[in-house]
């Protein structure tokens, strides 16, 4: 499993590492959603990976200059 609390690196980001980073965190806790110990913690761990992974697909889409953002 990645490493997604380590998020800070030296120097600034561009759109294609905010991008990297938030599509391992979503992996993250979608791996972590697999040993909660109850169904809200795997819903909510879940839900937060949902969010987050569509919110690397809006980075992905502006990165690859898509004009579909839906």
């Amino acid at each position: 499993m990645r490493e997604a609390a380590n998020l800070v690196d030296k120097g600034p980001m561009n759109d294609r590492d905010v991008y990297l980073k938030l599509a391992a965190v979503a992996e993250d806790l979608m791996t972590l959603s697999e040993s909660a110990e109850s169904y809200v913690g795997e819903a909510a761990l879940r839900t937060a990976a949902s969010t987050i992974a569509g919110t690397a697909k809006a980075v992905y889409d502006h990165v690859m200059g898509s004009d579909d953002t839906h």
